[in-house]
């Protein structure tokens, strides 16, 4: 017999890969030619940013830049600033080949040393940890129904996500911007730092339509007196759309923007001064869209005319329990070291997040570094950071068995005040954006085979009484009595598959 089974295809979302590596950081630089010597280095920081992930076959391979900056003071004391670009390649092994992977990279910078070899040589050494997980997604067939062969499903609603493609499409945001009235001419640019929020985003058929600010803070060297700096912030409006297959109106999404690479540098007026700054940015619009899927399966089966194997698999599912996309606001009040006379910029990083289940909520958290140059008495420029805890709790709102989160974490740019004479406020958005999920496995039948050579004795005319107990599952008791589920509902008048109390049932073979 040629059974007409009624199935659907359920995406099977499995781990390959999830762990992190350390990328070393290594080179050996020259000063460029318009900085003048070191005398003393005061900081030197790195921010890797990834350019492209992709998977080929069994292998994940990762490329990313490292933008390295050296802050130091020349021999008349005075600020200075050069970058350096590292380029790298990692490739990671995976378990297996996935079958239309999704591919999560955050990063995070381990250590990073800067040592003058001599007035105009640098030696750099370093590590970046690369945080990766990469899902597979397979399909399966689970069978729902079939009307021949008296077949009896047991069936199941369970709720999975299928991820769809993951998206990104690159905005390039070319600027020219004029200092504020008043402020006196750059003679360089000692310290830039840009920030992209998305404010807002539209779902349409297989588009998502972004938009929001970027946020660039500048501080330059005035050509009047090399020792004096300027601040300079500027909010300019970004908006992009991004394909993405498959994407409809009942998509849940998490989206945000990510800074790849920022150039900025000097630039004439039509006067011959220097009032303006060019401004290249390169960003990522970056799109993480799932779609709910209610399956409706069968968890097991048996015939009432022949003798029948079902297939049952345990597959993995993902449960969306929240698209996040969340800010949260950072503070922290820190004491000054003595002799700060005024405060030049401050500015924060945050680490590598940790993600932990607690009292019904996942705490997102890590070190945050809060970084700042200040203008010590005497008018000597220092350097000083601070290292805190940041964390931000995320309400579980729907069951779960095993958490799966990976955040993209990023901070924003910082504000700060003076509080007293000893005392600096610091304000910092933090953006945590991800997919936050329930793993588990459900048992499903994926295919049926029935032995007509073995048919079952049946007695249609035979009338059983049970006494069934409290909880009792219909399907159970019509699968032991060799009869169906739907003679039993309808011969005791019940509407659901569940007793609600102790009763007794009328058995019909039938």
């Amino acid at each position: 017999m040629e059974l007409n089974l009624q199935k659907q295809t359920v995406s099977v979302n499995e781990t390959v890969y999830d762990g992190s590596v350390e990328q070393p950081l290594e080179c050996d630089v020259l000063l460029p030619d318009y900085c003048p010597d070191i005398q003393k280095i005061l900081r030197c920081e790195v921010t890797p940013s990834l350019l492209a992930a992709s998977v080929n076959g069994d292998r994940l391979s990762i490329d990313g830049v490292a933008a390295a900056h050296l802050y130091y003071l020349d021999e008349n004391g005075c600020l200075r600033h050069a970058e350096y670009k590292i380029p790298y390649t990692r490739v990671i092994e995976l378990r297996a080949a996935p079958q239309n992977p999704v591919i999560t990279i955050s990063q995070s910078v381990d250590y990073f040393n800067c040592r003058s070899v001599s007035a105009r040589r640098l030696d750099m050494r370093g590590a970046v940890s690369i945080a990766a997980r990469v899902y597979g997604q397979s399909e399966e067939q689970a069978v729902c129904s079939a009307c021949e062969g008296g077949l009896e499903f047991c069936p199941e609603t369970a709720e999975n996500t299928r991820i769809l493609p993951q998206a990104s499409r690159q905005i390039v945001l070319r600027e020219e911007v004029e200092l504020g009235y008043g402020k006196p001419t750059i003679a360089g640019i000692i310290r830039f730092d840009a920030s992209a929020e998305l404010t807002d985003y539209k779902i349409l058929t297989g588009k998502l339509v972004t938009k929001g600010e970027l946020t660039v803070r500048i501080i330059y060297q005035c050509e009047e007196d090399a020792k004096k700096l300027e601040m300079m912030e500027y909010s300019l409006p970004v908006s992009q759309v991004v394909d993405i297959d498959g994407l409809e109106e009942d998509c849940a999404c998490s989206a945000w923007y990510e800074v790849s690479t920022c150039e900025i540098t000097p630039k004439t007026n039509s006067d011959g001064e220097n009032r303006m700054f060019a401004l290249e940015c390169s960003m990522n619009a970056c799109v993480l869209a799932h779609r709910r899927v209610q399956l409706d399966a069968a968890c097991d089966c048996y015939s009432t005319q022949f003798e029948c194997k079902p297939t049952i698999k345990p597959v993995p599912l993902l449960k969306l329990l929240e698209a996040v996309n969340e800010t949260c606001m950072y503070k922290e009040t820190l004491d000054l070291p003595p002799n700060v006379e005024s405060i030049i910029d401050v500015w924060c990083a945050a680490g590598t997040p940790g993600v932990r289940v607690e009292q019904e909520c996942v705490v997102v958290s890590g070190k945050m570094t809060i970084c700042m140059f200040v203008c010590e008495a005497g008018g000597e420029v220092a350097y000083y950071d601070q290292v805190r805890e940041y964390s931000h709790r995320i309400p579980l709102r729907e069951e779960y068995e095993t958490i799966v989160f990976t955040p993209s974490v990023c901070a924003g740019t910082a504000t700060f005040s003076m509080n007293g004479h000893d005392k600096l406020e610091v304000r910092c958005p933090v953006r945590i954006c991800g997919g936050l999920y329930s793993q588990y496995r459900k048992k499903i039948v994926c295919d049926v085979a029935i032995d007509e050579s073995r048919p079952k004795p049946r007695h249609d005319n035979m009338l059983y009484l049970y006494y069934a107990a409290e909880h009792e599952s219909i399907w159970e008791i019509a699968k032991r009595y060799n009869t169906s589920t739907a003679a039993i509902q309808a011969g005791n008048q019940l509407e659901t598959g569940v007793l609600d109390g102790r009763k007794m049932l009328l058995i019909p073979m039938k």
